[in-house]
């Protein structure tokens, strides 16, 4: 099982990863995590534009998105990043 330690986490650890090692978080991450959610909700709470939380990207930056299409902005981010070969983690 490899621990992913935010600052610390080496090219070893991500080697063993991709060759199908478990992974989890340090639970000394999750502080910073919760502060950064805590965050995200505040700005979204206060409607205030901010780059790829509640707007488009790139050339969209000036396009809102609504409260209602957040969860799906948040979703594409994702998956439009996600890239890989082999089994799925």
């Amino acid at each position: 099982m490899i621990t992913l330690t935010p600052g610390r986490t080496t090219l070893a650890d991500w080697r063993a990863v991709a060759d199908g090692a478990g992974v989890r978080l340090d639970p000394a991450a999750l502080p910073a995590v919760e502060a950064g959610a805590r965050t995200v909700d505040a700005i979204v709470a206060r409607g205030a534009p901010v780059y790829g939380i509640n707007t488009g990207f790139g050339k969209l930056a000036s396009v809102h998105i609504g409260a209602e299409d957040l969860v799906m902005l948040q979703r594409n981010i994702v998956l439009s990043h996600a890239a890989g070969v082999g089994e799925p983690m």
